[in-house]
């Protein structure tokens, strides 16, 4: 049997940014290899069309662009946040604004959206709201383990509060890089003002936050 779509494909695999010596950014080794459902929108396309047509026993090896993975670096994804929006009661959380620290925050819309911390200035604080793989080329290789039919349950989740796909979802199974996060945020409204969520909510920057 073949992977095709509505078919479940279990794989053994790893990925790294660039080729086989960059840094390894998933794993699922034999001992713990992962199931993927196809064609249902859960798999990372890129990955999951290079995937297509294997059998079990087949390995594969391949390169996945930044175009067709997290996107181009745009640099007007740098922007300046006002410190307004980082204050709670007129404060600002001890660590919160570290260099190099992901804040998960919100846009006007309300969407999810990831800010590592570039540099604190006076009144301001620059936040890159890229992808962390933005621009990365991503190296995949690995094994077909197995393949079956998917299962009316499998086809037909419950839904959850989550929404993203399977618990294991990763880099390409749930289609986006993992990161876990502070659960701080705020607004952040590219090119205006920005207000602060509270300390009540919890909001993690993982892909479950679709």
């Amino acid at each position: 049997m073949k992977i095709e779509n509505e078919r479940v494909g279990v794989l053994a695999y790893r990925i790294h940014i660039e080729n086989a010596q960059g840094e390894l950014l998933e794993e699922a080794p034999l001992n713990q290899p992962r199931t993927m459902l196809f064609g249902t929108g859960r798999v990372m396309k890129s990955f999951e069309e290079r995937l297509l047509g294997l059998r079990s026993g087949e390995t594969f090896e391949f390169h996945i662009k930044p175009e067709e993975a997290f996107g181009a670096y745009n640099p007007q994804l740098v922007i300046d946040v006002p410190k307004t929006a980082f204050m709670v009661k007129g404060e600002i959380k001890p660590g919160l604004l570290e260099i190099g620290r992901t804040i998960p925050m919100m846009d006007r819309e309300g969407n999810p959206l990831d800010g590592r911390v570039v540099a604190v200035n006076g009144v301001s604080v620059t936040m890159d709201f890229n992808h962390p793989l933005a621009g990365k080329t991503l190296y995949t290789v690995g094994e077909v383990l197995n393949v079956r039919e998917a299962t009316y349950e499998e086809l037909n989740p419950t839904p959850s509060g989550c929404g993203c796909g399977t618990p294991d979802s990763g880099c390409c199974g749930g289609g986006g890089h993992h990161h876990h996060h502070e659960h701080e945020h705020a607004h952040a409204h590219h090119g205006g003002g920005c207000g602060h969520c509270g300390d009540g909510d919890d909001f993690s920057g993982s892909s479950c936050n679709c």
